[in-house]
């Protein structure tokens, strides 16, 4: 399950371990060995992990460009 949230500063991304600063976005996952699984342990990525492993995406909506985990 996927969750979209927002750092109160104390999250660190469990990919590249930097602090997600507040009130920057980051995902929320439950995954299991690298796959999402809903039965998993919840993973936290800061928003350029989650780019570089395909879970986020920008998408173009009313002439705005917009990121979107789902």
């Amino acid at each position: 399950m996927r969750r979209g949230c927002i750092s109160l500063g104390e999250i660190k991304c469990d990919e590249c371990h930097n602090t997600i600063p507040y009130p920057d976005r980051y995902l929320a996952v439950d995954e299991t060995k690298g796959v999402e699984d809903e039965e998993g342990e919840t993973r936290r990525y800061c928003v350029e992990c989650c780019l570089k492993k395909g879970y986020a995406h920008y998408k173009e909506e009313k002439g705005e460009r917009v990121l979107t985990f789902f």
